[in-house]
């Protein structure tokens, strides 16, 4: 299953087209952006802050990366030669590495950096660094490299050269090992149709290119050294959601996802989306109201880089345990634009889910039956269901069915669950039953009991941390002060259970309540000097430092109740030693 968080943007940026790279640091969390051919910073992802910023008279030609074999940054200027620097050097005044052919780029996996060369050689940065006057460079293509691939698998490293030549695409690739091995090519073209992206991709333990073409159709081809083929492969899917009129960036996630970045299918901003090339379906979607052409993306760790407007925005993801349910109709209906020549059949094998909704219906009331059978006909899932029920279950205050849709949906979307939370600590109390709660000290706001009720329901449902948090940031600190209040009551409490929890489930859940909710409006606590909160922090502290303290007395016990569990017993010894006795004597 997989998701995208809320974006924030790293840093202001000048033009798309002026971009030349974003690659990761020596320490992880950081990254650095070459913005353009005279500046490079350092950023920290987690606050945004710029650390280091490197500017140069002479222009970059290639972004700025960190080489792990030599613990400095690397880059090309001016195409002919390259620069290694530690991080606070004045760049002007660093030795330059001269090479007689012209440079187009350089790249890394992470382990090693490689050099690319205009006329197509690849070679590692320390051997090109050392043997810069003596390399064999043969030339690959007469074409103008527009891309460059690489990915590893296993203990093999495939690297590809995007090539145009004469308004005509080909692919250049091959294994980098010692051996020097030639270039595989594959002409990438199409009757009548202009190629619009490209990719490498995992799958089944081999390396894959995946092509997008204009009619939106992605093809992929395995890379075999052994039967090495020049041809685009097979039809891989059909991009509904995306419009493929320009160009496209795709990126693999891991096995089982790529990423695509383009203009969107109704030629209306951008779109980036997350698909499934296991179940072939796209699984979430992030809308932009600006389409920058040629746009690039980049991953780093869980997160997706990318141009959004003038920023260079971060867009974390999240690829959790797969569910098919979660995938069944997350696309919604889509009109086939298929070319008359193309025919899909994908084998299924049919079950019937009818015996197992009805058994469900008769503990519905027939208003939510009506609306399931209609979203259960379109192929909605459950969380797609709720996010259309929900908005009028809560404009109409109707308590009764928001009980029964939490009782009858496992599949929860994060941002419903920030929704319903809100509504139960804002709504009237009219709108709920008027038998009273007997927690003492519950606030008045979380009354009546019915309310409460909701609340535990709420809070024992499975969540994503990451995908959550950002919903949480637009409480304000009246929605969070009777949470973080009742969460500390039920907490200390030695008897209270969340449904459908034991005790050690229940106070984990609680735990991770309290610290979600102070990560998320953690700066608009400190800065409210609300004396309630404070109050209400001071009690979570005591209650953690009580646990730190059975911690320990656990810890203490741990020896003895692993030699029970053995069957042995501790038994202290009680006889005395009598080999000498000790006598007090006066004299005087």
């Amino acid at each position: 299953m997989a998701k995208l968080g809320a974006y924030y943007a790293l840093c202001p940026i000048i033009d798309t087209k002026s971009i030349l790279g974003v690659s990761e640091d020596a320490e992880k969390g950081f990254v650095i952006a070459t913005l353009d051919k005279n500046i490079a910073s350092k950023y920290k992802l987690s606050d945004q802050k710029q650390i280091v910023c490197w500017r140069t008279r002479e222009k970059f030609s290639s972004p700025v990366l960190y080489d792990r074999t030599l613990a400095k940054y690397v880059a090309v200027f001016n195409q002919t030669y390259i620069k290694a620097w530690e991080a606070e050097e004045n760049l002007d005044k660093v030795k330059k590495y001269k090479f007689n052919q012209q440079i187009y780029t350089i790249f890394s996996n992470s382990e090693n950096t490689f050099v690319v060369f205009q006329n197509g050689s690849v070679y590692k940065l320390e051997e090109a660094l050392n043997q810069r006057k003596s390399l064999n460079l043969t030339d690959v293509s007469d074409g103008e490299i527009v891309d460059i691939l690489y990915k590893k698998l296993k203990d093999s490293f495939y690297v590809g050269l995007v090539v145009q030549e004469n308004g005509e695409y080909q692919l250049y690739w091959k294994v980098l090992n010692d051996e020097k091995t030639f270039f595989h090519k594959i002409n990438l073209e199409r009757e009548d149709l202009s190629l619009r992206g490209w990719g490498f991709h995992i799958g089944q333990d081999r390396i894959n290119f995946l092509s997008c073409w204009s009619d939106q159709s992605i093809f992929s081809t395995i890379l075999d050294e052994a039967e090495a083929q020049n041809s685009i492969g097979d039809l891989f899917t059909v991009i509904e959601s995306a419009s493929m009129k320009h160009h496209v960036s795709l990126i693999s996630l891991d096995e089982n996802y790529i990423a695509l970045f383009g203009g969107s299918s109704n030629e209306e901003g951008a779109i980036l989306l997350l698909y499934n090339t296991q179940f072939k379906v796209t699984q979430t979607k992030q809308p932009f109201k600006l389409f920058n052409e040629n746009a690039r993306i980049w991953l780093l760790d869980d997160n997706l880089i990318l141009p959004v407007g003038q920023n260079l925005a971060v867009i974390p993801f999240v690829l959790e345990t797969e569910q098919l349910a979660a995938l069944i109709g997350s696309h919604k209906a889509l009109n086939d634009r298929l070319d008359a020549d193309i025919h899909i059949v994908n084998e299924v094998q049919i079950s019937s889910w009818e015996s197992e909704f009805k058994a469900q219906e008769k503990d519905l009331p027939k208003a939510l039956q009506a609306k399931i059978e209609m979203y259960m006909d379109q192929g909605y899932p459950e969380s797609l269901v709720l996010e259309e029920m929900l908005p009028n279950v809560l404009k109409n205050n109707d308590v009764e069915m928001l009980d029964v849709c939490l009782e009858f949906f496992t599949d929860i979307p994060e941002k419903i669950l920030a929704n319903i939370l809100q509504y139960l600590v804002n709504a009237d109390s009219k709108f709920f039953n008027f038998r009273k709660c007997s927690m003492v000290d519950l606030p008045s706001t979380l009354q009546p009991l019915q309310r409460v009720k909701l609340l535990e329901k709420i809070l024992s449902m499975p969540y994503s941390e990451t995908i959550l948090l950002p919903y949480l940031k637009s409480f304000s600190l009246k929605d969070l002060k009777p949470l973080l209040e009742y969460v500390c009551l039920a907490w200390e409490s030695d008897d209270f259970l969340l449904p459908n929890l034991n005790a050690v489930e229940t106070e984990k859940k609680l735990i991770e309540w309290s610290c979600i909710l102070i990560d998320a409006n953690y700066q608009k606590i400190v800065l409210s000097k609300d004396q309630e909160i404070l109050q209400t922090f001071y009690k979570l502290r005591e209650l953690v430092d009580q646990g730190l303290t059975c911690v320990k007395e656990f810890e203490q016990l741990e020896p003895i109740l692993r030699m029970l569990i053995r069957g042995k017993c501790q038994q202290k010894d009680l006889s005395c030693n009598l080999r000498y006795s000790i006598e007090q004597l006066s004299l005087y």
